[in-house]
């Protein structure tokens, strides 16, 4: 008997955290409740002498995404593995620290990445570039 974890890896219904980083990946078989995708270009406005229209130059192009799930456990330890899964992907939301820096009783550390993540959802959060291997979309959370 397939477990809904198995149904939902076959059918790509698993939403998926990769933490660039340190390479931890977590992945959640869930049932999307809200799902929106943004996208906002920036324009600017510059006023050149003898012209009656401005001119508008780009500035960028912002996306944003909101993804809303449950996680479904049919067991005590499916639930236990969901539970540890999402301690992990807290854990992701923090920057990787360097060693501390040398000196005397020094305790300084630097930020030595931030917490970018890749995140992937069937084909409405994916990254369709063929340069990376990663399918995950690029972000921070």
């Amino acid at each position: 008997m397939l477990s809904f974890h198995d149904i939902a890896k076959g059918s790509n219904h698993l939403v998926k955290f990769h933490h660039v980083a340190t390479g931890t990946r977590v992945e959640f078989p869930s049932f999307i409740t809200d799902f929106s995708d943004q996208v906002s270009v920036s324009w600017g406005t510059e006023t050149i002498f003898g012209r009656t229209d401005p001119v508008k130059p780009y500035q960028g192009t912002t996306r944003s995404i909101s993804l809303g799930f449950d996680v479904l456990a049919p067991t005590l330890e499916k639930a236990k593995e969901n539970l540890f899964n999402y301690s992990k992907l807290v854990q992701m939301m923090y920057p990787v620290y360097s060693a501390p820096l040398a000196g005397t009783n020094s305790r300084g550390r630097v930020i030595k990445s931030p917490p970018l993540i890749r995140l992937e959802f069937m084909n409405l959060v994916k990254n369709t570039s063929l340069v990376s291997d990663d399918t995950g979309l690029l972000g921070c959370i």
